[in-house]
């Protein structure tokens, strides 16, 4: 897309940014207003759209989202978030990062502010589509367990205990079956009405 960050950005932003702080505090401001006033601007300008670009990049990063019932209800849920930061001068304040402080790592600091705020809206979302992979191997007589799997970022667990999720084509089968987190509730909830009958049964079989 468009408006992704590019791998570069962040040493582009500080290549500007420092350009506009020589411009500030070395050339006359009546010259900047007049003689050097279009490529004044054009160096703003610059600087507006990569962080404009790192900005929609970075709060968007590893962010998914189906455009069901669901996704649409969290979509508000950004919006509202990033009116409300803006609202609050969060524009105001990364405008002052760049422009007047000059500080890539100002501004930075705000956009993961930001990010973070996005992140504990779609971690839930996320949760919700986190459910078991079982390829065809699973049904066979000693086979693997199903696999941890999320079908919205088409990610398996690969490390439990760090928490760490990776793609995994080669563990991707056609005729897979992915039990979903309301089919895992129910596979759980009957496996528990089937203990307890059991345990009745022998209860009554003792007696």
């Amino acid at each position: 897309m468009d408006n992704e960050s590019n791998p570069n950005d962040e040493e582009k932003l500080k290549s500007l940014l420092e350009t506009l702080r020589k411009n500030d505090e070395k050339v006359p401001k009546e010259l900047l207003r007049t003689k050097y006033k279009k490529p004044y601007r054009e160096l703003k300008e610059s600087i507006k759209e990569v962080a404009d670009r790192m900005l929609n990049g970075r709060i968007r990063e590893g962010i998914v989202i189906k455009t069901d019932e669901a996704g649409q209800v969290l979509i508000k849920q950004i919006q509202t978030t990033l009116d409300e930061k803006r609202n609050a001068g969060t524009g105001k304040e990364l405008g002052r990062a760049l422009y007047k402080e000059y500080s890539l790592e100002k501004f930075l600091q705000i956009v993961e502010e930001i990010r973070t705020a996005i992140w504990n809206l779609w971690i839930p979302y996320w949760q919700e589509h986190c459910c078991l992979y079982a390829a065809p191997e699973c049904f066979e007589e000693n086979g693997p367990p199903p696999k941890i799997y999320n079908d919205l970022t088409k990610e398996f667990l690969v490390d439990q205990e760090q928490n760490i999720w990776e793609k995994k084509p080669e563990w991707e089968s056609e005729q897979r079956m992915i039990i979903t987190a309301g089919a895992c509730h129910i596979l759980a909830e009957g496996l528990k009405n089937k203990e307890e009958a059991d345990g009745m049964q022998s209860s009554d079989t003792n007696r």
